[in-house]
């Protein structure tokens, strides 16, 4: 079975490598290669089928894991694969947090390429490089069971809230993000300060987790 996949990417040169190598994949079909989030949601169409996403992180110098969600209400079926150099582990946590399937680096040659994104949409579990599955495992050693219990206690939407606010952004600029009413917003950071038993952002920001 061959399975449709879009990138979103703001290296021409390795859009152009992408897409030219799997114009002949008998697995894999690109059928957009686009620069920005926005583009592929206003060429997006039904009928192309699209199983994955291949995203880069970084965007003209803006991170594009905020725009996970966005590329998830178009299609909540979809795979999203960042495809990055970024190998910080706070991004990788934030982007798997947002919706992202996997992570993959940048570094690997185009058959690897090509047959580990098959194996992912053949059904054979989430996609991590090796270099990130192990910052993954070496991370998910709690610093205190305290806290670790805390923060899995959120929901994905509380949890969600929770790294926007400490990313900084705004109540209005959550609300836009996540598609809430303000008074939404309002509601989950109470939740959240709530469970995580913090009185306001401030303390928020210096909790580690």
């Amino acid at each position: 079975m061959k399975y449709n996949f879009v990138i979103i990417e703001d290296d021409l040169e390795i859009r152009k490598i992408v897409s030219d190598y799997f114009s002949k994949s008998a697995l894999l079909d690109c059928v957009m290669a686009v620069d920005t989030v926005e583009k592929f949601l206003k060429y997006h169409r039904d009928f192309m089928d699209v199983k994955l996403v291949l995203l880069d992180v970084m965007l003209y110098n803006q991170s594009s894991i905020y725009d996970i969600p966005h590329i998830l209400q178009r299609n909540s079926d979809v795979e999203i694969i960042m495809f990055t150099v970024c190998d910080d582990t706070n991004v990788i946590f934030q982007a798997l947090t947002y919706g992202a399937t996997g992570y993959l680096l940048k570094d690997m040659p185009m058959p690897e390429l090509e047959k580990t994104l098959y194996s992912l949409l053949a059904g054979d579990g989430a996609l991590l490089s090796p270099a990130i599955a192990k910052k993954i495992i070496k991370n998910l050693v709690p610093r205190t069971p305290l806290d670790s219990h805390r923060n899995n206690f959120l929901n994905e939407k509380e949890s969600i809230v929770m790294h926007l606010l400490k990313d900084g952004l705004s109540y209005e600029e959550i609300a836009l993000r996540i598609g809430l009413s303000i008074n939404g917003v309002r509601y989950y950071v109470k939740s959240v300060y709530k469970k995580l038993q913090v009185k306001g952002r401030g303390e928020l920001l210096r909790k580690k987790f």
